[in-house]
């Protein structure tokens, strides 16, 4: 049986981290904005707070990294990558449940934006997420638990 599980990142992790952004990024933000390397890298560096980001580990092998900002009366996925060949076998769908779960537990909605792009938004489409605004590069989209209300 395969264990997905998260642990704390610790700053020698960026140089994972950033690989992967790299790895699973690029041809978004190519076709998006354009990819220039010493732009993407001082911004991951800024970014980077390893109190904010969790790396997945699958069989204690680390293949992704995930971000979810707690504001209080919302949860914002700031961040979500996994390895290009452990994609598409749910495993992004399920650390997604556990965030959504997590949400539903306490009330709140989760808010998360992704590149048009992107084709993870049909992974967020299918989760329940909606819409909520869009800008010429980006849709916002946030996810309610219409079960409690």
């Amino acid at each position: 049986m395969s264990i997905l599980e998260t642990r704390k990142t610790a700053i020698a992790d960026f140089s994972f981290i950033y690989d992967l952004h790299r790895q699973t990024m690029y041809s978004y933000v190519e076709q998006t904005w354009g990819w220039k390397e010493e732009v993407q890298l001082q911004g991951m560096q800024e970014d980077f707070d390893n109190s904010l980001f969790e790396i997945v580990c699958l069989n204690e092998q680390d293949i992704g990294v995930i971000s979810v900002i707690d504001r209080g009366n919302e949860m914002f996925l700031n961040y979500l990558a996994i390895l290009p060949i452990y994609q598409k076998q749910g495993l992004g769908t399920q650390l997604v449940r556990q965030v959504l779960s997590q949400a539903a537990e306490r009330g709140v909605p989760v808010k998360l934006n992704v590149m048009r792009v992107n084709p993870a938004k049909e992974l967020y489409d299918r989760l329940g997420f909606k819409v909520v605004d869009s800008d010429r590069d980006r849709y916002f989209m946030e996810w309610q638990n219409t079960l409690g209300s």
